[in-house]
């Protein structure tokens, strides 16, 4: 039933209208006028406070239970002027930025399934579909979301790779962000005189432990800035990082332990310290037994693939949706080698993962 070719030309089109977190103007005026010659009325809900735009929403009537559909519509740098290749059954960017097929990928799917519910006149739930912005960037759309619009019995997110995978558990993510503040002097004529704050921020993330900390938890320090000149001895460096953990005891953990190895450092080398915590998202599990798992497993077996249930290191707008109540599986649609010049959608994936959708919004109907 799925239209492949119309599917392959969607995608297409998508990834070539620029769509970069907080600037996602284009894409969603594109997208609203599609679904308004399909017959929909969409509407914006929710704008995270930076960015052009806010989410679009749109509601298709149907009987209860009610099914989101979702699919984020920013992409990462470098993600200008992306022109897609296809070959050997897949596509590409032409290897100067990524493809975008995060999450490019689950957009044209929601669209070929909206299109063929309509065109074969299939039986359907009670469907709201959201197209959030600013995903890539700390799932600032869904978090800007309304309550009411966060009402449904269940959900899915497209937004993973193979189709047989389904993600039911993810976790959840803290963001710590530290200022070491030294002393400034001249490197050259008295350099015993100034705390190098670079130095000391080394010797920090030297001590602690990240990376893989245990088979449900990870830790990374993803940035550090600081330094004016080679003449100056630095006097503030800033530090980012993160933990993520499916077990909420070990994510306090290790972001205690992070803390507490910057701020010995700090206090050893006389270096003042300002710290910030901030919670990105809680973490879910969508029990196996749950409607939304058992429709989503009976969804992928009818594609001919044998599905399976796992867990992921990364969030996504499921997370917020479980937030919100709403139990959310990730379902994959294609997308491969995201965020790199080397990412590609295979369209046999895509066809499938669309078939998948499909048939979980006919499983709901019944």
């Amino acid at each position: 039933m799925i239209n492949k070719r119309r599917l392959v030309s969607t995608f297409k089109k998508l990834v070539r209208i620029d769509s970069l977190s907080y600037k996602e103007g284009k894409i969603v005026k594109y997208l609203s006028k599609e679904l308004r010659a399909m017959g929909f009325k969409p509407y914006l809900a929710g704008k995270p406070i930076e960015g052009e735009i806010g989410n679009l929403v749109v509601d298709i009537p149907g009987k209860r239970p009610r099914l989101i559909l979702n699919a984020h519509v920013d992409t990462v740098a470098p993600g200008k002027n992306i022109k897609p290749v296809e070959r050997s059954g897949k596509i590409y960017s032409n290897g100067t930025t990524v493809l975008g097929a995060d999450d490019k990928t689950g957009v044209a799917v929601i669209l070929e399934v909206l299109r063929t519910i309509k065109e074969k006149k299939l039986p359907r739930p009670a469907i709201r579909v959201i197209f959030t912005v600013a995903e890539e960037v700390g799932l600032f759309g869904a978090k800007a979301l309304p309550k009411r619009v966060m009402s449904a019995d269940l959900g899915i997110t497209l937004d993973h790779g193979p189709v047989k995978t389904i993600i039911h558990k993810a976790p959840a993510q803290q963001n710590i962000t530290a200022t070491v503040m030294g002393r400034a002097a001249h490197a050259g004529i008295h350099p015993e005189k100034g705390i190098n704050a670079i130095k000391i921020a080394s010797a920090a993330i030297a001590s602690m432990k990240f990376g893989r900390i245990d088979y449900e938890t990870t830790s990374n320090i993803g940035v550090i800035k600081g330094g004016r000149a080679t003449n100056i001895v630095p006097d503030r460096v800033e530090i980012k990082g993160e933990a993520r953990s499916h077990d909420p005891r070990k994510l306090k953990k290790q972001v205690e332990h992070m803390q507490k190895v910057l701020a010995r450092t700090c206090a050893r080398h006389r270096a003042r310290l300002k710290l910030k915590i901030s919670r990105v998202y809680g973490a879910f599990e969508v029990k196996p037994s749950s409607q939304v798992v058992q429709l989503a497993l009976a969804a992928v077996r009818k594609t001919g693939l044998r599905p399976e249930l796992i867990r992921t290191g990364g969030g996504s707008d499921a997370n917020i949706f479980n937030s919100a109540g709403v139990p959310t599986l990730i379902m994959g649609v294609g997308m491969h080698r995201v965020h790199t010049h080397k990412e590609y959608a295979l369209i046999r994936e895509m066809v499938k993962g669309a078939e998948a959708v499909l048939n979980m919004v006919e499983g709901c109907a019944q």
